[in-house]
């Protein structure tokens, strides 16, 4: 992988917020649709390839997901649990360039 945690390789993330709804048992998302946006531009600006990818079926995992674990995301107003939908390059060599393999993760 061309990214280690401490030092900056080639990668992008975009956080995102969850929160529980006072009034009933549901999850809402923050303006995913803007953070799928944010985070496609950013593929675009670092050359990475699949920045076209599906936004909406990316926001449809994510809600599945925010769903199955809303056990984590705290209760009352003001409060949410942050998400960060993160891109990172996965070639086998450290360096800047364009990747030739992509990793997407929550």
């Amino acid at each position: 992988s061309s990214v280690l945690h401490e030092i900056p390789g080639l990668q992008c993330f975009e956080g995102l917020k969850a929160y529980k709804s006072l009034t009933d048992d549901s999850v809402r998302l923050f303006r995913p649709d803007k953070n799928m946006e944010r985070l496609s531009n950013s593929m675009k600006r670092l050359e990475m390839s699949g920045a076209d990818f599906d936004h909406d079926e990316l926001i449809q995992c994510i809600q599945e997901l925010v769903t199955l674990d809303k056990k984590w995301i705290p209760d009352g107003e003001g409060y949410s649990l942050y998400l960060r939908p993160t891109v990172i390059a996965t070639h086998k060599f450290l360096g800047v360039a364009p990747p030739d393999s992509l990793l997407l993760f929550v």
